[in-house]
């Protein structure tokens, strides 16, 4: 009986604990996206250094049909 108490309080506590990191991996891993030198066709190591320096992320050449330009940068960084 006493431990029957015990094995479903420390599966109550593993439950507890894996939920908790759960959220809070998922909390950490928010992605943002910035379209950043709008007015610049985008050069590949100026976008990275310049993503890097401003956002601490990680950027992008790609065609964007919403911004005005042929190739813009794009900067994906924590939120």
């Amino acid at each position: 009986m006493i431990m029957a108490k015990f094995s479903c309080s420390y599966f109550l506590l593993l439950v507890i604990v894996f939920s908790v990191c759960l959220m809070v991996e998922k909390s950490e891993g928010m992605l943002c996206e910035i379209t950043i030198d709008q007015e610049q066709d985008c050069e590949m190591f100026f976008c990275t250094q310049d993503c890097a320096r401003h956002y601490n992320g990680v950027g992008e050449c790609l065609d964007d049909p919403t911004v005005f330009g042929p190739r813009n940068c794009r900067c994906k960084y924590n939120c």
